[in-house]
Order: C-alpha cells, then structure tokens, then sequence
C-alpha cells in the first residue's frame, strides 16, 4: 500500500512505518489529485487544504495528527466513505503546560498567589480535565463548564458559562469549533459576558479563534488576554495585537512528544484499517534521541506569516531569538511594513 504524508512534522512516521508500506512525501499545502493518484491513504496535520474533489477513488483513509478535524469536509468524506481519524488528547500536556505558565507568569507580574486564584476552565474534553488535574495539585481552585455536558448532568461540579466567568480569576478556553446546530462555540463568549469579568482577570484562548470576537474583545479591556489562535487567523490586526498581554503564533498545542503520539495514534488507525503492523520502537528512547530539537513549528509559523512577508533578516532575527529564549514568541506587529517584528525578551514581557 500506499501513503501519502502531506506534512514533514508527523515526527516518528519514517521509524514507525515498516518497510512494506510505501511512503510518498510532499510539503506543499495544496494537495492535487495527480499527486494522490495511486495513494491508499493520506496523513495530514492541520496545515493541508483537502477537497474531496480533488481525492482520487484509491483514497480509503485520511488521518490528521491533531486533535480537531475542523480543517477536514468530514461529511463530503462520509459521503464517499472514506474513513478519518484524528489524535484526540495527544497535545495535552503541551496545551496544559502554555496555560499554566501563563498563569504562573501572570500572577507573579500582579502580585498574586496561585492558590489564591480560582481558574475557570471552559471545555472539559482532554486538555480541560487535565489542565483541572494539574491546577487543582498547584492548589488552584478550579471551576468546570462545558454546556453539552452540562445539559446532560453528567458533572457534579459544575457552573454555567455566565457563572464560571463571573467568579473565575482566570479563565481557559479548551472547546471545539461548533458552528452549527442547537450548541455553538462561535463567539461563546460575547461583550455581555465579558462585561461582567473580574475587574484584572486574565482571559486565555488556546482553543479556536472563532470562540471569541475581536470587536468584543476591543470594546471591553478590564481585564488581561492571552492569545494563541485568532479570529481571522492568519491575519492579526495591530489593535487586537497591541490588546493582548501576551500573544503567540497557534503553538500552544506543539511539543516533541505531542507531536510523535499524534502521529502514532492516526498510524495505528490507519495498520489497523490496512492489516499492517507498526514497527515497535522504545517511545521514550524516541522522545529521548530528538529532546535536543525545537519542536518543528515552523510550518505553522509560515501560515500566519503568508499575509506578512518578512525580510531575510526578520527571519534570521526571529530564529535567533527563538533559539535564546526556548520559543518564546513575539506579541507584536508593525502595520507599515506588513511584517512581523521580535525585540528583546524585556520589551515583549515587562513586569
């Protein structure tokens, strides 16, 4: 058989696969029929652009080593019977790692003690009920809401939306895109609820950009915000920049080893659907021999910057300072040269 890998960061595909499987690779985000013709099966991460359109008949099997499938025509897939499947949970800790350093870093700015806080999370899925663990064991209060569930009992502790955000002192977004049918995550938080915000809370997306409206996030600035995905996304505007406490280009999610298990929890789908075996490799070994690497966010950093090319020496400085400060990302734009810019470390995060 066949695979095609539309995405050089599946990390761990090249050991896993067994020889007997034939792996076509390109780096491009628009894939063309041509260059599936013969394939079995396609791996994606959120990057690609696919089409039904433009799937040849020999494709069986689309496998995207994130956690969402929002970037997938799941129903023009179901119609032609072509299987999907995702890595649900494989960027959980990396997730929960960005938000509570960023609550961390943020109480220390302000004064605060962290188990003096109480931490609103919104979306109990993987990533929210493990950033509930991991909170409540740095003695963080932790208030739960995720409407679904909610609607169904199936939480003992647990608020409606407009309560949580109203007694939170920090909120975390952690829900799905839903922008259809009787519960939908667009715009979930609206300017009425945000009116009502602690005065100095700290509000953090690291979820899906559409949750949230940049008009209404202009119109109320009591309170600080985190941002790691946008609404119009890959396009920034300076002014929703310049609102932000802090500001990264959608890399939350990224790690080494979130990566590797994504990529292992679609391929395992994909030897189980096919008949064929993984090879069996020592995981921590692995994870172990590419430690040294910077987690490959590049691709994705490359998408936000399409909209805003950069000079040779933008990037030169952007890699240097990347590399100095473990991935610590810029929180600015400059709109008279449409390009990104990085300063020094003290003026991105003034205490």
């Amino acid at each position: 058989m066949t695979v095609f890998v539309a995405d050089e960061g599946l990390l761990g595909l090249r050991e896993l696969v067994p020889s007997s499987v034939g792996l076509r690779w390109y780096s491009g985000r628009d894939i063309s029929r041509s260059l599936l013709e013969g394939a079995d099966a396609l791996l994606v991460r959120s990057t690609a652009r696919v089409s039904t359109h433009h799937l040849p008949d020999s494709i069986r099997f689309i496998g995207t080593a994130t956690i969402g499938t929002d970037h997938l025509p799941l129903t023009s897939l179901a119609a032609r019977n072509i299987s999907v499947a995702s890595a649900p949970g494989c960027n959980a800790f990396a997730v929960t790692d960005y938000v509570l350093s960023h609550i961390i870093t943020w109480a220390k700015s302000r004064g605060r003690r962290i188990d003096k806080l109480t931490l609103g999370v919104v979306g109990v899925g993987a990533v929210g009920m493990l950033l509930n663990q991991r909170a409540r064991e740095l003695g963080i209060q932790v208030l739960l809401s995720d409407q679904p569930r909610f609607d169904s009992g199936n939480l003992a502790d647990h608020l409606p939306l407009k309560d949580l955000a109203y007694q939170s002192d920090v909120i975390s977004l952690h829900v799905p895109r839903i922008t259809e049918g009787a519960y939908t995550t667009e715009r979930l938080l609206d300017a009425d609820l945000l009116s009502g915000l602690k005065q100095q809370a700290l509000l953090i997306n690291a979820s899906r950009g559409l949750v949230l409206h940049e008009h209404d996030l202009l119109e109320q600035t009591h309170f600080d915000l985190v941002l790691d995905v946008f609404p119009d996304e890959p396009v920034i505007g300076d002014a929703l920049i310049s609102r932000c406490w802090r500001i990264t280009p959608h890399i939350a999610g990224h790690s080494a080893e979130g990566k590797y298990r994504g990529t292992k929890q679609i391929l395992a789908e994909a030897a189980s659907m096919f008949g064929f075996g993984l090879n069996e490799i020592d995981d921590e070994a692995f994870l172990e021999s590419v430690a040294g690497l910077r987690p490959v966010c590049d691709t994705q950093l490359d998408t936000i910057l399409t909209a805003c090319p950069m000079t040779e020496t933008d990037k030169a400085l952007r890699e240097s300072v990347f590399r100095a400060f473990e991935l610590e990302k810029p929180k600015l734009f400059d709109e008279s040269r449409k390009s990104y810019l990085l300063r020094r470390e003290s003026e991105i995060y003034p205490l």
